[in-house]
C-alpha cells in the first residue's frame, strides 16, 4: 500500500519508544564496550565501535529528562542511526535501546498525533500513538546539531 512506511520502534524507557523510519536505522547490535568521553553531558554515554567508526552513543531518555541508567542490562541494545542533516560532519550515531527494537509497518490510519500533549524537550518533534503504543518522533536536526557541538 502506498500510504504505508516501514518504521522501527526503539524502546528508550519502559514506557517510551522512538519511532524512526526503517531507512534511518543502519543496524541494531547488542550492547558492547563503551569508551567514555573525558568530559561530556549525562546523555552522551560515550563512543562505541561500529564497522571501523567510533560512534557517539546517546541515551535519549536522559537527554529528554528521564533518569540515568544505573547499570547497563544484558538485554540492552544499540541502534545505529544515519545522520540526515549533518552527514558531512557526522555520518552515524548510536542510541541506547532498552530492549529489542521492533519493526512496524505504519499506515496513515494507524498513527494518531497527540497535539494535546506538551512536548517537554527540543529533541522531540512530536508524540504519536500507533495501535496501543505511544512513541516519540525525534527532532533529528536538534539531535545531530547537539551531538556535533559536544563531540567536535
Amino acid at each position: 500500500m502506498e500510504n504505508e512506511i516501514r518504521a522501527v520502534l526503539v524502546p528508550v524507557e519502559d514506557d517510551r519508544k522512538l519511532l524512526l523510519p526503517n531507512a534511518m536505522v543502519a543496524e541494531v547490535m547488542s550492547l558492547r564496550e563503551i569508551e567514555k568521553y573525558e568530559e561530556s553531558e549525562a546523555w552522551l554515554l560515550g563512543k562505541v565501535s561500529w564497522r571501523g567508526w567510533d560512534l557517539p552513543l546517546i541515551d535519549f531518555a536522559v537527554l529528554t529528562g528521564g533518569d540515568a541508567t544505573a547499570s547497563m542490562e544484558k538485554n540492552y541494545n544499540i541502534a545505529v542511526l544515519k545522520c540526515i542533516n549533518t552527514p558531512d560532519k557526522m555520518a552515524y550515531f548510536a542510541v541506547l535501546s532498552r530492549g529489542i527494537p521492533k519493526l512496524q509497518v505504519v499506515s496513515r490510519g494507524d498513527m494518531q498525533l497527540h497535539e494535546d500533549k506538551t512536548i517537554n524537550h527540543n529533541a522531540i518533534a512530536s508524540l504519536v500513538s500507533i495501535h496501543d503504543e505511544t512513541a516519540d518522533i525525534p527532532n533529528m536536526n536538534y539531535l545531530e546539531q547537539s551531538l556535533v557541538s559536544v563531540t567536535q
